[in-house]
């Protein structure tokens, strides 16, 4: 399976619901720390990503299965490996669509970016260091198509959900 949509991957959904604590280390990521968390970061990555939203925790993670380096879309200065942090995080409930929302202001690289063939983008928590997995991925976002920039800027532009632009929703 090639990029073809945007999800959750399910081990981001079950992890803080089954295991109902608050940490970020030796647990996997919870929704409550992913607001003030600095270290989660929109990866960039190319045709070679087969995204798999079943996959086994250990598979989501940035650098594992899937989402290794030579998959990775990157500009040696202004988007390097590992991606960019979110900034501008929060949680909202978009009434119209029924969704509780996690929210960032776009991502933008810094400065003149050549980005050549993005994909789409792998938003995994940079925080989680032990536990079940480091670095687990959040979601992965695809672009549509081949997405690039040659000495410009590169944004991550999110999704609208109903009136809330969202990195992902759940619907409820």
């Amino acid at each position: 399976m090639a990029w073809t949509d945007s999800r959750i991957f399910q081990q981001a959904m079950l992890n803080p619901i089954a295991r109902g604590v608050a940490a970020t280390s030796g647990f996997p990521t919870t929704y409550a720390g992913l607001v003030a968390d600095a270290l989660v970061k929109a990866a960039l990555f190319g045709t070679g990503v087969t995204p798999d939203r079943t996959a086994a925790v250990a598979s989501t993670a940035y650098g594992a299965g899937t989402w290794t380096g030579g998959n990775e879309v990157t500009d040696a200065t202004n988007w390097v490996a590992g991606g960019r942090a979110l900034g501008t995080k929060s949680l909202a409930i978009d009434t119209g669509s029924s969704s509780i929302c996690f929210i960032a202001a776009n991502t933008t690289g810094g400065g003149n970016v050549t980005i050549t063939a993005a994909f789409g983008c792998l938003v995994h928590d940079g925080t989680i260091t032990g536990g079940t997995v480091a670095d687990q991925g959040m979601c992965y976002n695809y672009f549509g198509g081949s997405q690039s920039v040659t000495a410009g800027t590169f944004t991550i532009v999110w999704a609208t959900v109903g009136a809330v632009q969202a990195v992902f929703n759940i619907t409820v």
